[in-house]
């Protein structure tokens, strides 16, 4: 074989279309919850009105601006999800040389800041010795994505020595090794380039109707939530894996309830109890298929858990929450392995003395994710009635 007819595999392909099969080769695989997201916050619901006794009809709003970190995709297995790896690209038919290249790296991490505007009507009326809620929910999202996959160098094996090639064959295989690891590191540069944006928008309204009914200690609220895809979505963007402030062209329905009940409304007493309100919270998630993929996220349970003390205007709780999902993804691209993520974190809440309106600052964090998104989010809400 002729040093000519060595180096011709490498050479003949375009270098336009090995860029083109080094960026598909280091694309993040689809995976459970499109995205590594479900329509579910981060963050938990409950805060210190949940220990509020009566709920006053007519309208009610509310505003909150959440800070929220992402710092890392985690796969099935809880770990921070590498880039696949690239396959060895052999340099001739004839001869066993080949570029075999590292795992990858992959460096992630996004800064959001949402503010979302809350408007609702609790009827005068009463139904099933219970008022109805009609609330709407709509979120403006400025997101800043840094992505950086880093891939080493290939190097060609096994070792190319002198004899008994000739130096002129060594010198084809040395040559398409450096041709085609030069198209690997632009297509690494070109994917980190598309990844690494800004996006800000809408995001997608919720919703809602609720049944709300006091007795006694005991307060109930069951409802249902529309998530509709109003929000910025740009396909191209994210199949280039960068942010989106929209979920998709597809539409979630969301049934819950959620019971609180106070242990003992007395804040003055000096038993343990005095002012304690506990509360509990279950919801069911059904997606669509996203119109443009074809891609569908399987359906997920929500559970929240809450606990605060009032202790005058103030209050002080904790929630612990989880995300599962209950059947499989669907679609082009599936990779078997459903969203899983809990999050836990205190909360303080203020009640503006003699007004039917309070702050409430909470923070939260992930733990325990699978195929998901791991956050850190830092939440200041406002509520006020009318």
């Amino acid at each position: 074989m002729t040093p000519a007819a060595l180096s011709q595999p490498a050479r003949a392909r375009p270098v336009k279309t090995v860029i083109a099969l080094a960026l598909a080769a280091i694309g993040l695989q689809a995976s459970a919850g499109e995205g590594y997201k479900l329509r579910q916050a981060s963050v938990g619901v409950f805060g210190g009105e949940m220990a509020a006794g009566a709920d006053n009809p007519g309208f009610f709003g509310t505003a909150s601006l959440s800070q929220i970190r992402i710092s890392k995709f985690v796969d099935e297995n809880g770990n921070s999800v590498k880039p696949p790896a690239i396959p060895p690209y052999k340099l001739s038919s004839a001869l066993p040389y080949a570029v075999t290249f590292p795992q990858g790296t992959l460096d992630f991490h996004q800064d959001q800041t949402q503010l979302n505007l809350v408007g609702g009507y609790l009827t005068e009326t009463t139904y099933a010795d219970g008022r109805l809620a009609f609330v709407a929910n709509l979120p403006l999202i400025k997101q800043s994505r840094s992505f950086t996959i880093t891939q080493p160098v290939g190097t060609v094996l096994p070792t190319p020595t002198s004899p008994p090639l000739l130096p002129a064959q060594l010198a084809g295989i040395n040559g398409g090794a450096v041709q085609y690891n030069t198209a690997v590191q632009a297509g690494v540069a070109a994917k980190n380039a598309a990844a690494s944006v800004d996006a800000s928008g809408l995001g997608d309204a919720e919703l809602s109707m609720v049944w709300i009914r006091h007795q006694d200690r005991l307060k109930l609220a069951a409802g249902v939530s529309l998530f509709v895809p109003t929000g910025n979505y740009d396909l191209a963007r994210d199949t280039a894996k960068g942010p989106n402030p929209g979920f998709g062209n597809f539409y979630t329905l969301r049934p819950g309830v959620a019971v609180t009940y106070s242990l003992n409304p007395q804040q003055t007493t000096s038993d343990w109890d005095a002012g304690v309100t506990v509360g509990g919270r279950l919801s069911f998630g059904i997606n669509s298929v996203n119109k443009d993929t074809q891609y569908r996220s399987g359906n997920f349970v929500y559970a929240e858990a809450g606990i605060v003390k009032v202790v005058g205007n103030w209050a002080l709780g904790l929630n612990l929450s989880g995300t599962q999902q209950v059947s499989d993804d669907s679609g082009p691209g599936t990779v078997l392995g459903r969203y899983q993520n809990y999050a836990a974190g205190p909360f303080l809440s203020y009640k503006l003395p003699g007004q039917d309106a309070g702050f409430n600052l909470h923070y939260s964090e992930n733990f325990g994710g699978r195929n998901a998104l791991v956050t850190q989010t830092l939440q200041l809400r406002f509520i006020k009635a009318w």
